[in-house]
């Protein structure tokens, strides 16, 4: 969504890739469409959902998946730069392969690990990703562990088969939320990928994903051989309830508060969210200050 630029600049690269057979391309509401990439390759294909407000990862590559026709599937991020060796990754029934950030942090590669390679079967079996994880932010790493707690084991790519242009934080999360007040504390911790991280993972923990979750409905709106366009039907989206929500917001809120504001644990422990979020907002007011 709105990395249109990302995906000019990196997608030359996957085309000079040989045993590829299709590039499937989710255009997630970007303001820009792309459809003049279609004359590069005939191997490539787009799949444009319209009227989306923002950007969410498991919509947007479980409509990917769904789409592709072969049962290998390799999904990389729109800034991902490839090196050739990564098509020769096979997974197989009981082995998937992902990228590990924890191996890529090391040479600045943190991005390493939204890249995977997985079989259509694979994904089937855990039913994609999450759609209940609407933020930035560990959607990746819930997928692999339910493929590993499916029996599947994880192998690391190696990270230096994988590149990727440089940007920002703020870049990485501006379109997946919430619009909030200029200058104001959510608009502070919105911009906190670790804010954005701890949601998801109360909510991914109280609304686990599997099989029993139907995964988003499109109404196709019009399709040719290599474009389709689709809509979400939005009555069918899986709700998660307001009291889970403010508890998510409010878990977050004290783990922002312990980690940007340095309280200390046996104080944070006697604090309501009212007080973090005082802590919170002088901070933000400060970093508002600063970036002025």
């Amino acid at each position: 969504m709105n990395r249109e630029s990302h995906l000019r600049h990196t997608l030359p690269a996957w085309l000079k890739l040989p045993d590829i057979s299709e590039f499937v391309l989710v255009d997630w509401s970007t303001r820009e469409p792309f459809d003049d990439l279609l004359a590069l390759d005939p191997r490539i294909r787009i799949i444009r959902a319209v009227d989306e407000p923002k950007w969410v990862l498991a919509y947007a590559y479980n409509l990917g998946v769904s789409e592709a026709k072969g049962d290998v599937i390799l999904k990389c991020d729109a800034d991902c730069l490839p090196d050739a060796a990564i098509v020769s990754l096979q997974p197989a029934p009981g082995r998937f392969y992902a990228g590990n950030w924890r191996a890529g942090n090391a040479v600045g590669k943190t991005c390493a690990n939204g890249q995977c390679v997985f079989t259509r079967a694979q994904w089937e079996e855990v039913n994609g990703y999450s759609e209940v994880i609407r933020r930035y932010g560990f959607d990746d790493e819930d997928f692999y562990e339910r493929l590993k707690q499916a029996g599947h084991s994880r192998t690391d790519i190696d990270h230096r088969q994988l590149e990727f242009l440089r940007h920002s934080d703020e870049e990485r999360v501006v379109n997946s939320t919430p619009p909030a007040p200029s200058a104001s504390v959510d608009e502070f911790l919105n911009r906190q990928l670790h804010f954005q991280e701890a949601i998801n993972r109360m909510v991914a923990g109280m609304m686990p994903w599997g099989r029993w979750f139907t995964r988003a409905a499109y109404s196709v709106q019009s399709s040719s051989e290599r474009l389709t366009i689709v809509r979400r039907d939005v009555t069918r989206e899986i709700p998660i309830s307001p009291p889970l929500q403010q508890l998510a917001r409010s878990q977050a809120i004290r783990l922002m508060t312990s980690l940007l504001c340095k309280i200390p644990t046996p104080v944070l422990a006697k604090m309501d969210e009212a007080a973090c979020l005082a802590h919170l907002s002088r901070l933000a007011k400060s970093s508002a200050v600063q970036a002025a």
